[in-house]
């Protein structure tokens, strides 16, 4: 199982626990700094060098990059962040290493201690690119958009991240008589990180499986048919897991998809969403081109609860194959099921994809490059979906876009420039649901070949843009994009 720690101004954030017996892996676990109550950038890099848990690094050779603006939510102007990156420390090409150990009771050692590095992680390889090292001062927040002074929250952080191990060697089991985990940093050997550990007594098994049922089943359907199909979720002990008591049990999320045509994937997209953890439930329904809502826009109805069975137990939706489907969008559609689980400190996703034909028994056939050539189950490479030379990530669970913008923007240079991550994540995601080795998905004209098309975007992307309203043609986007043939995000004053 895997573990996620973030250890934030000496505190962890989430408790921790665990299963006595059970074997433990670390996925990832964050160092980080803030402070919330600065004014400036020269105040932030102050407080981090002086007076933050970091003063103990080597601060030599730091200097303020230019700053830049990021939106990252679907929302204006509260997801504004403005951001002034702290950059050239020697600490931030310097490795780490951490010590872990299981104390008892007493405060005792319990058996041999585990030593993660780097060199355990992928950010060993490339740290710059995954943003595993970083110190930067904030404007977050804004009442006014683009208005520093309206900035809500101004804050001063820095961070260092063990992220995607790359040695699947290095776990600890937890023993019956652990009561505290014990984390000595290289930086700070003197100030240990000491966690108290709770043993779930009588706890649900962690795992997470989708299992359906679609009605009717069939080889063929035809246009105007309803399909009821009916998911349930398991942990990996083969119990149910109630969707109704998701608070307990840790279920997040369950989404419902019906998309396609495969040679066609923006056609039509049927949503049930199921934010169980958010609290958001909502039918969603897009094809334009068969007159159900706009481009980038789906009719979406909200619904006050999930459509669950009486015993909470079951999801059932009802999926529609549009009536009026014309003869050259028959063929491979695909109902797909995403579930989410946070329990006992693992985080678990499922997907479950089921093909079906319509109008035509023959498959809709593409070609796929195959993640499994290179990403080996049950070994390092198991880690991600991205392809080499990154050699894997996280498994990336986002939506749209515009979340990237947290860490991948057009302001930076190399690998981590928003334009190569839009090739990568559309690439290597299982629900980019179009032919990976067709560029005329996505760039349509000889004109766009250096930039994809707008109207590309919002097939997939609901309100794609709806924040710089009102919807601004093609050739208009140079009057805020100034690094518009490199990609969308970076405006034209980006660098003040």
């Amino acid at each position: 199982m895997g573990i996620i720690l973030h250890i934030k101004n000496e505190q962890l954030e989430t408790p921790l626990e665990l299963v006595a017996g059970q074997e433990y892996r670390f996925d990832k676990i964050t160092l980080e700094v803030e402070e919330r109550n600065i004014n400036d950038s020269q105040e932030a890099l102050d407080w981090l060098m002086r007076h933050s848990s970091f003063n103990v690094l080597d601060w030599s050779g730091v200097g303020e990059a230019p700053g830049y603006w990021r939106n990252y939510k679907a929302i204006r102007p509260s997801a504004d962040l403005f951001s002034h990156p702290f950059q050239g420390a020697a600490w931030m090409r310097e490795g780490n290493s951490l010590q872990l150990s299981l104390l008892d009771e007493q405060g005792s050692a319990l058996g041999s201690s585990l030593q993660l590095s780097n060199d355990d992680f992928l950010n060993g390889l490339k740290q710059w690119d995954f943003d595993m090292i970083k110190a930067e001062f904030r404007y977050e927040n804004f009442a006014r958009h683009k208005d520093k002074s309206s900035a809500q929250v101004k804050r001063a952080v820095a961070k260092i991240v063990f992220a995607v191990p790359t040695n699947l060697s290095k776990r600890l089991t937890i023993p019956p008589a652990a009561r505290s985990l014990k984390i000595v940093w290289d930086k700070r050997p003197e100030a240990a990180y000491t966690f108290p550990i709770q043993l779930i007594r009588n706890p649900l098994p962690y795992g997470l499986e989708i299992r359906a049922k679609i009605e009717p089943e069939k080889d063929l359907y035809l246009p105007g048919e309803k399909l009821t199909a009916t998911f349930s979720l398991w942990d990996r002990q083969g119990n149910i897991l109630k969707l109704t008591d998701f608070v307990n049990n840790g279920i997040t999320r369950l989404y419902v998809h019906l998309d396609g045509p495969r040679h066609d994937p923006t056609l039509y997209h049927e949503e049930w969403l199921n934010d169980f953890k958010g609290g958001r439930f909502a039918y969603h329904l897009r094809s334009p081109a068969l007159g159900l809502g706009e481009p980038g826009r789906s009719l979406n109805t909200p619904l006050e609860q999930a459509p669950l069975d009486p015993t909470g137990t079951q999801l059932i939706t009802e999926l529609h194959i549009p009536d009026q489907l014309p003869g050259e969008a028959y063929g491979t559609f695909e109902i797909r099921a995403s579930a989410g689980r946070v329990y006992g400190t693992q985080i678990a996703a499922e997907l479950f994809i089921k093909p079906i034909q319509i109008g035509q028994t023959e498959a809709t056939r593409f070609e796929s490059f195959g993640c499994k050539s290179c990403h080996i189950p049950e070994t390092a490479m198991d880690v991600g979906l991205l392809i080499p030379p990154m050699q894997g990530t996280e498994k990336l669970n986002i939506d749209n876009f515009q979340a990237c913008v947290m860490c991948h923007d057009n302001s930076r240079s190399g690998s981590r420039r928003l334009d190569k991550y839009l090739h990568l994540l559309h690439m290597n995601r299982d629900n980019f649901p179009a032919a990976k080795n067709d560029c005329a998905v996505c760039h349509l004209t000889v004109a766009s070949i250096q930039k994809v098309s707008t109207e590309v975007c919002s097939n997939c992307h609901e309100g794609f843009h709806e924040n710089n309203s009102p919807n601004y043609s093609q050739d208009q986007c140079q009057s805020c994009h100034a690094d518009y043939s490199w990609g969308h995000i970076v405006p034209e004053n980006g660098s003040q």
